[in-house]
């Protein structure tokens, strides 16, 4: 609700303040028949911007899934845009914005083109209301709850609209440059929060895979369902488990616009000053780069293509669709030493890591001494305590042949190639056959696996290089943005220092007077 609040008082406060100086100006003037034709212009506008909104709305959920991640990206994008330009180019004109409007209303009553105000509020609120749709529209899409996000939006344009009659009737005083600055900051952290919520449409979409892994655990801070989990996630845009991308952009975003907007008007910053603190920031920015790259752990060395003559296994391609294997599988006195080719079949979480999932079909090894005719008890015994349906109970025995099934399953880290646990699966189905037919028994398991050992051993294993692959990946990308951050500094320093040189003193245009007579 707040967001929305402060992106429809901020907006339409821009729109009511052009709409009020115009009016305001024509009733002055005693211009009053252009007053109506004023109104009728606001309110065609509003109409045609809420339309637009309501279409994009429409349009965009009425999409596939990644579709409609992909425009709420683009929505996202296009809205920090916009707001950006407007938070920037308000700083530069709010204080002499009304000067300017007045001076433009005079120029078009002097021409005798009344006519021209009347286009210009028209022209702001469509702007301003385009502008809010889009801005709006973005918020939408990242609030849970669009109830509550169009009572912000109404109750902040009913302000505005507010505040825009006070100034018109003269009523109300409002210092300008303060208020934009304020409400800037707020929107610029509002539209940094957008630049998270487009980072995250961009993946889902499957446009940005870069930077994915969780830097931080934010959930004992962002409850959700509190007061603070509203201001921090809905104002600000902070996730409760920030991935890597969305925390840089969110910071590259706010802390340059959010000092720009903030800094207080006339104290500009001389150039060498501006020189040495971006000098600085650029050494500090290098120096910290190279540090992190070479401090970075080492990549994991690939596991073995090989195994031994104890229990362990190897994925030849790990990653692939299918890769061929060798594994040695059981206990020391029965072990099996299996090579073959596996395929992978889907992914789950097993010993506390997801991880792919491979099964190939491997010989079966029968037991021995398997007898070749059952009782009708022990058929019953094996079938589930019951026999098959239709057959009685009779003395004797019964033939019966076994077939046997065996299936190799191996649980592979995907990033490592790692094999954490593998097992040999055999089925064995036994089909009686009885005076009044065949039928298949309930198939009988059994499996042989790793020692529980050699599997925790392994998972471990995994555990610590994945703990080290995401270490090294967090460090180089954390240098590689301070590396982006030391070029851009530099490129600053460079710029104020040789190209954005401050104007040389204008020579003095004072002449010598001219000397007195003086007469004796």
């Amino acid at each position: 609700m707040l967001p929305t609040f402060v992106i429809g008082l901020r907006e339409g406060l821009e729109a009511a303040l052009i709409v009020g100086i115009v009016a305001a100006f024509l009733r002055q003037r005693e211009r009053r028949d252009l007053l109506r034709w004023v109104w009728i212009g606001v309110l065609s506008a509003t109409v045609l911007c809420i339309g637009v909104g309501v279409a994009l709305r429409i349009f965009s959920q009425n999409l596939p899934q990644r579709q409609q991640e992909g425009l709420e990206t683009v929505i996202g994008l296009v809205a920090v845009a916009m707001v950006t330009y407007m938070v920037v180019w308000m700083r530069r004109n709010s204080r002499s914005l009304k000067g300017q409007l007045e001076g433009a209303a005079a120029e078009a009553l002097a021409e005798g083109s009344g006519w021209a105000l009347v286009v210009m509020a028209f022209l702001a609120v469509l702007r301003e209301g385009f502008e809010t749709s889009v801005f709006l529209l973005a918020a939408y899409n990242e609030s849970a709850n669009g109830a509550t996000a169009t009572t912000g939006a109404v109750l902040g344009i009913a302000v505005a609209i507010g505040i825009g009659y006070g100034i018109y009737r003269g009523g109300v005083k409002l210092n300008l440059s303060r208020f934009f600055r304020i409400t800037g900051v707020m929107l610029v952290l509002v539209s940094a929060g957008l630049v998270v919520s487009a980072l995250h449409t961009a993946h889902e979409a499957g446009w940005l895979n870069l930077g994915q892994h969780q830097v931080l655990d934010l959930s004992a801070l962002v409850t959700p369902g509190t007061v603070q989990e509203s201001l921090l996630t809905g104002m600000l845009g902070i996730q409760a488990r920030p991935v890597f991308i969305e925390l840089t952009g969110w910071l590259l975003y706010v802390i340059p616009v959010g000092i720009y907007v903030g800094w207080p008007p006339g104290r500009a910053l001389s150039n060498r000053v501006v020189v040495r603190i971006s000098a600085a920031i650029a050494a500090t920015a290098g120096v910290a780069a190279l540090l992190l790259a070479v401090l970075a752990p080492a990549k994991p060395a690939a596991p073995a293509s090989s195994v031994g003559t104890q229990n362990g296994a190897s994925l030849h391609n790990p990653g692939a669709t299918t890769s061929d294997y060798s594994a040695v599988v059981g206990s020391e006195a029965a072990s099996r030493r299996l090579s073959g080719t596996a395929t992978i079949d889907g992914t789950e979480i097993h010993e506390g890591m997801l991880v792919d999932v491979y099964r190939a079909g491997v010989a079966p090894q029968p037991a021995a001494g398997r007898p070749s005719s059952l009782s009708y008890s022990e058929i019953a015994k094996l079938n589930g305590g019951s026999l098959p349906f239709g057959v009685l109970a009779k003395p004797g025995e019964v033939p019966v042949s076994y077939a046997d099934i065996a299936q190799l399953t191996l649980w592979v880290e995907p990033r490592t190639g790692q094999v954490i646990d593998a097992q040999v699966q055999q089925k064995t189905v036994i089909t009686p056959t009885f005076s009044v037919g065949v039928a298949q028994l309930a198939p009988q398991l059994s499996t042989t696996k790793w020692p529980s050992a050699v599997t925790i051993a392994a998972a471990a294993s995994a555990h610590e290089a994945v703990s080290d692959l995401n270490t090294r990946r967090l460090l180089l990308q954390i240098a590689a943005s301070l590396a982006v951050l030391a070029v851009v500094a530099a490129l600053v320093a460079l710029w104020f220092r040789f190209v954005r040189r401050p104007a040389a003193p204008r020579p003095s245009s004072v002449t010598n007077p001219k000397p007195e007579l003086v007469r004796s």
